[in-house]
């Protein structure tokens, strides 16, 4: 059951996306994740993270599993037609300065959003800087639901060096952009992920890696947590699938109607 807006939210102009049906990923998606665990042989190791960048695809693009040394992985490829580089950098930059813009990536499993320090929203707001440079170095505590329920995720945003890839080969064509994440559970180091955006004739594809038990330290992989529970990443890989299908069907317009209002750190203090 989705929350009750209030009628500030209901003023806003994107309010609209919180009542359209959520859009579903497409079957063919499912069908991969529910083949069921992946082989580990056919996961990308952490420490190989930068195979991620290479262009083509590997026999591992769907699936989750737990890794032989205890460790959880996720794999994801999602479609994103009409979908360019500038929407998904202005997106990451912006969604994270209220609940609404939050819940309407997925109503269903995002329930509240807020920037982990008052002085991110002065960050998050300084359009002398780049989208990618208004992200990068902020904390938010995301309230969602990944598959057991909802918890409150504190999420921090790297640079790629900072998550350890070649940073030139993250922008090398077909590659446009790049999403890397330290996720924490409250203060528990929970996992680490990079989202790799690609070109494609129809707009952007999404490959996404988790790596479970794993956090990233000034570009060094830290284990944190070698037992993780099967249906930790099991959870993930549908959930990355649903909230990014939807995203990449309410995104195109939601960038257009959206993009060139810029928001004021007073606003949001």
């Amino acid at each position: 059951m989705y929350r009750e807006l209030t009628e500030i939210e209901k003023s806003k102009p994107y309010s609209k996306f919180y009542y359209q049906p959520l859009t579903p990923p497409p079957a063919s998606s499912i069908e991969e994740m529910d083949k069921g665990p992946l082989d580990p042989a056919l996961a990308i190791p952490i420490s190989e993270k930068d195979r991620l960048l290479i262009p083509g695809y590997t026999e591992g693009e769907y699936g989750y599993c737990v890794m032989p040394d205890g460790t959880g992985y996720v794999a994801a490829l999602i479609d994103m037609p009409g979908v360019t580089k500038d929407m998904i950098e202005w997106f990451f930059a912006w969604f994270g300065l209220e609940d609404l813009r939050y819940m309407i990536w997925d109503p269903e499993c995002h329930h509240a959003v807020e920037l982990a320090k008052k002085e991110y929203i002065g960050q998050r707001c300084d359009y002398s800087l780049s989208a990618l440079e208004r992200r990068w170095g902020t904390e938010i505590i995301a309230t969602e639901d990944i598959g057991g329920g909802s918890v409150p995720l504190t999420i921090k945003f790297l640079t790629p060096g900072q998550f350890g890839h070649d940073v030139d080969k993250c922008f090398e064509a077909p590659n446009v952009t790049i999403n890397n994440i330290n996720l924490y559970n409250g203060d528990m180091p929970m996992a680490a992920s990079s989202h790799l955006y690609r070109a494609t004739d129809r707009g952007v594809e999404l490959r996404a890696r988790f790596w479970l038990g794993w956090v990233l330290d000034d570009g060094k992989d830290v284990l944190v947590n070698d037992k993780v529970p099967p249906p930790l990443p099991k959870g993930l890989a549908y959930h990355c699938l649903v909230e990014y299908s939807n995203l990449a069907a309410i995104l195109p317009q939601l960038y257009e109607e959206n993009h060139d209002a810029q928001d004021k750190a007073e606003d949001f203090l």
